[in-house]
């Protein structure tokens, strides 16, 4: 009986010591399930606002020595054309200051435990990196190791590794949460350069719209109205067949000039305004001389306007002046015709303005062939596209109003158009 109750008591105490050491392991385990769980929520919770590829690695070698005490980590990234493994991040004695890796190395894909790694996209402890043959020494001798991959998709990336001096120091739960982490790591780095191959292709497609746009713009910057060289050149020609050889001439004079400015602006996205409104004042001559002086041209430009230093859109007013002339004042009939060019400035912007005491938009279009009426149309819808092209690739606001002036007797009283720009000078 005696041997019988010892056999129980043995039993009993077993069980009591095996229920102990068991309820102890399950706290242990609860415990490091929190550990990790905690650990990983960390790892996830910092990346979140992480974007671009350094940041993210970055962040996770500095947070792998902070939160799991690790003596060194560092995160190398495959270059597929090389055929290497390159430090990207690092955090212990590998970063001496922030965002810098002391002596950079590279590792061929293969060599070593990292580069073993990489290869068979399987993670790897060396509980004792002095028994493994592969180990490589960087800044100094450690003697545990634990490589993960990042892989995405069945491909490699990267490498995450982390080293420790103490042998056996890494455990099963450094693995999982490592190996969790390098899966963030992986939509993290794929995403960013997805990003970064969205951005790339949106900046060079916005660099060949706007090279088209250029082109565009240099076209419409040389694009003059046939019909006034041909004009011009008849009215030489007249001069010459009336015996008026010194009009010929001075005509001849202001024409050539006018042509070079035009020409020597189409080659310049922007002249100065001193220069925009010489060649302005040069093509109003032009026009009056062909008219037989049947209007007057008053220019008025602010006193506290630097003709020399603001930039202006070369031939910008040109249009407008025109249809003025050609469409207000010409079919004018009794009261001179009168041509009023304003310039001020208001708020960091250019004001321009171009008046005539016309007979008006409605009358004109009444009087108009339908071939004038359709020139016309070309020519203000050119100068809108040009507007449009100017306004998308210098950010400059021009605008242009047309209005209908009326008198005091609810008549046509001519035409009034301002145009309006953000001040460009030549000091920027």
């Amino acid at each position: 009986m005696t041997i019988y109750y010892l056999i129980i008591a043995v039993l009993l105490a077993s069980s009591l010591i095996l229920g102990w050491l068991l309820m102890k392991q399950r706290k242990a385990n609860q415990s490091d399930d929190l550990e990790i769980e905690r650990t990983i929520n960390y790892f996830a919770t910092s990346l979140f606002g992480k974007n671009t590829i350094d940041e993210i690695l970055w962040d996770v070698t500095k947070n792998c020595i902070s939160h799991l005490n690790f003596e060194d980590c560092v995160v190398y990234l495959v270059d597929d054309e090389r055929r290497v493994l390159v430090q990207k991040a690092a955090y212990g004695p590998k970063n001496p200051k922030d965002y810098e890796i002391f002596e950079p190395i590279e590792i061929p894909l293969g060599k070593g435990i990292v580069g073993s790694v990489a290869v068979s996209g399987l993670p790897e402890i060396i509980s004792d990196t002095s028994t493994d043959p592969r180990y490589i020494v960087d800044d100094d001798q450690r003697f545990s190791e634990i490589t993960v991959p990042i892989i995405y998709q069945g491909k490699v990336l990267g490498i995450i590794d982390a080293e420790h001096h103490m042998k056996g120091f890494f455990q099963p739960k450094h693995l999982f949460i490592l190996n969790t982490i390098a899966s963030l790591c992986a939509n993290k780095i794929i995403r960013s350069q997805v990003e970064d191959a969205y951005r790339a292709t949106a900046i060079r497609l916005h660099e060949n719209n706007r090279k088209i746009a250029e082109n565009r713009l240099a076209v419409l910057r040389l694009q003059m109205n046939p019909h006034f060289v041909f004009n011009s050149l008849n009215s030489i020609g007249n001069f010459i067949l009336k015996n008026e050889p010194m009009k010929a001439s001075g005509y001849l004079t202001k024409f050539s000039k006018l042509i070079r400015l035009i020409f020597d602006s189409a080659q310049s996205e922007w002249v100065s305004l001193d220069q925009e409104i010489k060649s302005l004042e040069l093509y109003i001559e032009l026009e009056q001389l062909r008219f037989n002086n049947k209007f007057d041209v008053i220019v008025n430009v602010s006193h506290d306007i630097n003709r020399g230093s603001i930039m202006v859109p070369p031939l910008l007013l040109q249009p407008f002046v025109e249809n003025a002339i050609w469409h207000g004042l010409m079919p004018k009939e009794g009261e001179r015709g009168e041509l009023y060019l304003h310039y001020w400035l208001n708020h960091d912007k250019l004001f321009m303005s171009i008046e005539d005491n016309g007979i008006g938009r409605a009358a004109s279009a009444k009087s108009r062939t339908g071939r004038i009426t359709t020139l016309q149309k070309q020519g203000i819808k050119l100068t809108d596209e040009r507007i449009q092209i100017i306004n998308d690739i210098y950010h400059s606001q021009v605008q242009a109003v047309i209005k209908d002036l009326i008198d005091e007797h609810g008549e046509p009283a001519g035409t009034r158009v301002i145009v309006s720009l953000d001040i460009k000078s030549t000091s920027n």
